[in-house]
């Protein structure tokens, strides 16, 4: 049973965003994918009503609870917002860029939980934001908050649905089928919500009962120190207790043809007992489509197309000199074209090599800035494209040095007068992205790892992050700044 909750909780959590970082790509096992329809049937007007009910219950809480004073709508401001239209909001990095798509995937449960596949989930996480948008609260809608909970949520809502159906099993009873149900319910509330209503939460079957069966999936763990330094060439930084969690769902080699999400990597990032953020990291790439194209003895290369998420975060040290945090970057709604390439050790051969290469376009992205605090806002919002490669040698399955280099350029169309009085300027009146002009983020990654018996390994990772920002109104700034872990890891 600890072994169980252990593995759940890791479920939960994950995180570093490249192929083979802490284990050997396994060997390919074919499965069997079924589509929830073939359970279930579907009903799409039982999940538009949790959809409505969901964005009723947030609401309720922020109103009668909290009493925030944006939740006092009526009739008034539900026109108003209409006649308004979208505006870019000012809320905090965390809100828009995490806790907003996490909003979209229980909107997407609700649809898959009932039935839908999951192209035919997406409009719930559309139709979720939409009515919260323009009918929840008396602030116009919010553009980037519309993107983020959609695509966002379309991504954390199928990999939750996904991580949940891992634990479902109706063969069991007792302490271990509270455990599943909990576990389960964690991953995708809504779909324990329904669950519980059908009563599939305590009947027991001589069948699993879950939507996907024999998937290959591997969990890893890695704990331990993380230095960040304040900037590049400085001492000067914090030291954190850092979890990184991984997860690998099923795999994208040698197979001729896989269907949304039947490959994907989930990744999440804590870091403990700093002034860092406790969700320092959180990123995700899964296959809308995909297959191989390329097949030679041991040597595999599959083609796809991926959707992204990707969420960094850091704060200064207490006392810091420093007026602007290391970085802060995200791009919750992107997607592209990728390519995988893999060599498997043979006997006489005791070399992995493993490389990948995607390139996509960012519809909202987001980068420190430099210049602007408006509101809770310290960061530019917009769009443009990224690029990212990873490459890999393990030898002997023991020894690996991995190497990583994330892009991403975005770009900052819609910005403000830098001679406005900002003393004398509601924020809640203006409708910019940020600093108008551009930014280049990269982040480049080594990570030396020795795999040991048992499944344990020992990782050493050093991590560059720089920034050039173009502003149209201000001086350029190039920021650079580094951080270094070490890492004690179990695959389970």
């Amino acid at each position: 049973m600890k072994k169980f909750i252990l593995a759940g909780l890791i479920c939960l959590l994950s995180s570093s965003w490249a192929w083979g970082q802490d284990y050997i790509p396994q060997t390919v096992h074919r499965y069997y994918v079924s589509d929830t329809t073939l359970f279930q049937p579907r009903r799409p007007w039982k999940a538009a009503a949790e959809t409505f009910g969901l964005n009723m219950l947030v609401w309720g809480f922020d109103r009668f609870i909290m009493k925030e004073e944006w939740s006092y709508i009526n009739g008034h401001t539900i026109k108003s917002n209409f006649k308004k239209g979208p505006v870019w909001d000012t809320d905090q990095f965390t809100t828009n860029l995490f806790s907003h798509p996490y909003h979209g995937s229980l909107y997407f449960n609700a649809a898959r939980s009932n039935g839908m596949n999951f192209w035919q989930s997406a409009p719930f996480a559309a139709g979720g934001s939409l009515m919260w948008e323009f009918f929840m609260e008396t602030e116009p809608p919010s553009i980037n908050d519309m993107l983020a909970t959609t695509f966002g949520g379309i991504e954390l809502g199928e990999i939750t649905y996904r991580l949940s159906d891992l634990f479902i099993d109706n063969r069991s009873s007792g302490a271990e089928r509270v455990g599943r149900e909990v576990l389960s319910g964690i991953l995708s509330p809504v779909r324990a919500f329904n669950r519980i209503i059908s009563g599939e939460a305590w009947r027991h079957s001589s069948s699993k009962g879950r939507t996907y069966s024999s998937v290959p999936v591997n969990f890893v763990v890695t704990t331990g120190p993380r230095f960040l330094a304040e900037q590049e060439g400085s001492k000067r930084g914090t030291t954190s207790l850092n979890v990184n969690f991984r997860i690998d769902y099923g795999t994208p080699i040698n197979d001729d043809f896989y269907s949304p999400y039947e490959w994907f990597r989930f990744n999440f990032g804590l870091d403990l007992f700093s002034a860092q953020p406790v969700v320092s990291q959180v990123n995700a790439i899964g296959a809308l489509w995909g297959k191989t194209v390329w097949t030679k003895g041991p040597r595999t290369l599959s083609a796809g197309f991926f959707q992204h998420f990707d969420f960094y975060n850091s704060e200064l040290r207490h006392g810091s000199d420093m007026t602007v945090p290391p970085y802060r970057i995200a791009a919750p709604a992107s997607a592209g074209g990728g390519l995988i390439y893999y060599k498997q050790a043979t006997p006489g051969d005791k070399t992995d090599i493993y490389s990948e290469f995607y390139l996509n376009g960012v519809a909202l992205g987001a980068s420190l800035s430099d210049y602007m605090l408006l509101g809770e806002r310290d960061y530019n919002l917009g769009s443009g494209y990224s690029t990212k490669a990873g490459a890999g040698i393990i030898y002997d399955k023991r020894l690996a040095f991995l190497l990583n280099l994330e892009n991403y350029h975005i770009f900052t169309w819609k910005g403000y007068n830098p001679e406005m009085d900002w003393s004398t300027t509601d924020p809640s009146t203006l409708n910019i992205q940020g600093d108008k002009g551009n930014a280049r983020l990269t982040i480049f990654s080594m990570k030396l790892a020795y795999i040991l018996k048992d499944r344990w390994n020992i990782t050493l990772t050093n991590r560059y992050f720089s920034r050039r920002t173009n502003y149209k109104y201000y001086p350029r700034v190039d920021s650079s700044t580094y951080d270094l872990m070490l890492g004690l890891g179990i695959r389970i």
